[in-house]
């Protein structure tokens, strides 16, 4: 009969291997090991953890022969070639780093002038070991900006964020359309099905959304307004003085869109600043300095359950509860001064 007759330190050993995480294959070995320790048959063994006694046979003899070593599972067939292995995902690194998207049938077609000649199904194993991800690609204006302009732009919000805790009110200012078909996204279904939204004609049927947000009030602030036609510099004129009054300068930060930089707008600007609002234009290709540009988004993609309207009154009514919906939302944003060392 075989056997695995178990010193005492060994023993020690092998029990408190049981509290460690093993897998499903290694835990049934551990336990084969230790009930032919206490003097069990191999046929005994198996008929009490439902297996063959071969399968019991052969873990006590990978016990004697290997160790604890042999209680891992061994994979069938050949180790695997860390050389070509390397070779590829270095190859598959180098691909992915050009300014271009891929797929995983593009990869493969990509890699046989290499002398590599995988599936497609292959090719997603080997970027599973780079864990590189299926993701959705976004647009970026990064390459046209300036980045000293930028770096200037930064540092004068940073200070104007500062400040902003008492000594003045700052507003990020954009304007955004909305068709009557809004962007696609996600949604639960039950299974089987899909969400199909009805497709609707954007010409002429779009509405247009001037909003203000002030994120770093003790109280943060979205203002809107929706209109059923195109924007003028008449319209953010009168939207600018109808900002909250306050017994600090109002800031507000915009970029260079045409109403923005009007000979009409900036005439007025003199008479802006009697009123205690001042304006801020951020430098060129640059949305991401435009802290309401998340807000949009957020509103466009989420807060609007119903994602077709037939009619401009229905979509200036969806969009104008979106933004409600969402100013209803907004948090004081956290203080991330580090906290002082004990």
């Amino acid at each position: 009969m075989l056997r695995t007759p178990l010193d005492d330190t060994t023993r020690t050993q092998l029990q408190a291997l049981r509290h460690a995480d093993l897998s499903p294959t290694a835990r049934d070995r551990l336990e084969m090991v230790l009930l032919s320790d206490a003097g069990w048959s191999a046929p005994r063994i198996a008929e009490h953890l439902g297996c063959h006694p071969h399968t019991a046979r052969k873990a006590l003899r990978l016990f004697l022969q290997q160790g604890t070593a042999g209680f891992a599972r061994r994979r069938p067939g050949p180790p695997p070639d860390q050389d070509r292995r390397g070779r590829i995902t270095g190859l598959l690194a180098e691909l992915l780093g050009q300014q271009r998207s891929w797929t995983s049938a593009q990869l493969a077609e990509a890699l046989r002038p290499h002398g590599v000649a995988l599936g497609t199904r292959q090719v997603r194993r080997y970027l599973k070991l780079l864990k590189a991800g299926y993701r959705r690609t976004a647009s970026t204006l990064k390459h046209k900006q300036d980045p000293a302009k930028v770096e200037r732009a930064r540092a004068v919000l940073g200070g104007l964020k500062k400040a902003a805790a008492g000594r003045l009110k700052l507003y990020y200012l954009d304007e955004s359309g909305f068709s009557p078909s809004l962007p696609l996204g996600y949604s639960w279904c039950l299974p089987g099905q899909r969400r199909l939204v009805p497709y609707e004609y954007p010409q002429g049927r779009r509405v247009n959304v001037l909003a203000a947000y002030e994120p770093y009030a003790a109280q943060p602030w979205l203002g809107s307004q929706a209109l059923e036609r195109t924007l003028t510099s008449d319209d953010l004129l009168a939207y600018l003085k109808s900002l909250p009054a306050a017994d600090v300068p109002r800031v507000v930060v915009l970029d260079n869109a045409s109403i923005h930089v009007s000979k009409a707008f900036k005439a007025q600007r003199r008479e802006l600043t009697r009123q205690g609002i001042y304006l801020y234009y951020l430098p060129a290709y640059s949305p991401e300095l435009n802290e309401i540009e998340p807000v949009f988004k957020q509103v466009k993609h989420h807060e609007i359950p119903r994602r077709s309207h037939t009619a401009k009154e229905e979509l200036r009514g969806s969009v104008e509860q979106g933004f409600e919906t969402y100013a209803k939302k907004l948090r004081p944003k956290p203080d991330r001064q580090r906290r002082p060392a004990a």
